[in-house]
């Protein structure tokens, strides 16, 4: 379900492989100078849809929710396919950076989209629970084990052991809640947070940079990298539901009315007077009202349209994405898994270099190196 940002400046190897494959497939977006578009990327209206939700999930570029008969409708970039959801009803969905995958009634997943990493291809058998990332996605099966599949560059498809309530995915990072509340993650541990706190929580949430969890007396901790500010709750604040994206955080009071902290996407608060009943973050920031409708708010950086929600089943899918992305900064931090940075921080210039790697459909394909600069 997370948003897969451009890589820091200090690459290690692996870094460095996830940083070219996403800038890889930033390239191969179909690209157009739609002047409306460029426009809409760097406007940051609200928007509010006239379907009746009953749950949202917002990934990088594309949005999908399911409607209160179970039928999936998606928005945003669709040049994969990711938002062109199949027929049928499901339980449950979950948006990656390219893929989307969704739960059926009887328990079998299935999924949509990019699958270089074979992220869209799931297992047989069922499960209870279901999300999806960058280039992996994971499930939760019934007896609680936690199954993944895709890519496994920095151990992130390779779950521990152990009975699990609950799980959730980062780019590179996946968490899962224990039976008895304590937080368990594995994955690239860069900035700090695969190393999890002590305490007992309700509810867990991960990004790129830093998780986020909620205590049992509603109390949000957060840990990793904070160099926006995204680590620090408020500490007079209880929350009854949370989520994290790359540079922010945002949590749900028990009355509905949200409230974030860190740096967002053009809006740092939720709309004034409404309420939600979940809130999911990702290219911009939707929240799900208590009558269905769904409300987005942010800077759509990619211009793929994530702040209008369709109105319509026929409306859902955006056929082709309207200009080539800019990924937004990534903070750089200084040290090991506690950086300290503020600012914005320098990014690395890719330089690219072919080779004989094939896509999906056998095409040659570059495989770009980055040579990070200050």
């Amino acid at each position: 379900m997370r948003f897969a940002p451009s890589k820091p400046a200090l690459y290690s190897l692996t870094a460095i492989a996830a940083a070219a494959l996403l800038l890889l497939f930033l390239i191969l977006l179909p690209n157009s100078n739609n002047a409306s578009a460029q426009q809409a990327a760097t406007a940051t209206p609200t928007s509010t849809s006239a379907l009746t939700f009953q749950s949202i999930d917002v990934g990088g570029a594309h949005a999908c929710g399911l409607l209160t008969d179970g039928a999936a409708v998606c928005w945003g970039h669709n040049g994969y396919g990711q938002s062109t959801p199949p027929s049928g009803t499901f339980t449950s969905i979950s948006v990656g950076w390219g893929h989307t995958c969704g739960l059926r009634a009887n328990g079998a997943a299935v999924c949509w989209g990019f699958n270089y990493y074979g992220e869209s291809t799931p297992p047989s058998g069922t499960f209870t629970s279901i999300d999806a990332s960058a280039y992996y996605t994971c499930g939760l099966r019934a007896n609680g084990a936690v199954v993944c599949w895709g890519d496994n560059s920095n151990g992130e498809s390779t779950p521990p052991s152990g009975t699990f309530t609950s799980i959730s995915l980062s780019s590179e990072v996946a968490c899962g809640l224990k039976q008895d509340g304590k937080a368990v993650c594995w994955g690239n541990n860069e900035y700090g947070h695969a190393t999890t706190p002590s305490e007992t929580l309700t509810s867990i949430s991960v990004d790129y940079t830093h998780a986020c969890g909620l205590k049992q007396d509603g109390k949000a901790v957060c840990w990793g990298y904070n160099g926006q500010g995204q680590a620090t709750p408020p500490s007079d604040e209880t929350f009854v539901f949370i989520d994290s994206d790359s540079a922010q955080s945002c949590g749900l009071r028990a009355n509905g009315t949200g409230v974030c902290w860190g740096v967002g996407h053009g809006e740092p608060q939720p709309p004034a007077g409404l309420n939600f009943t979940s809130i999911s973050m990702g290219g911009v920031t939707c929240g799900l009202r208590t009558n269905g409708a769904v409300k987005c708010w942010g800077t759509d950086v990619y211009g793929y349209g994530l702040l209008t929600p369709p109105t319509s089943v026929s409306s859902a899918a955006t056929p082709t994405p309207t200009h080539t992305p800019t990924p937004t900064d990534t903070p750089t931090p200084t040290g090991t898994n506690t950086p300290t940075v503020t600012g914005t921080p320098p990014t690395a210039t890719p330089t690219l270099t072919p080779t004989v790697a094939r896509d999906d459909s056998g095409a040659p394909i570059p495989t770009p190196t980055l040579t990070p600069t200050t």
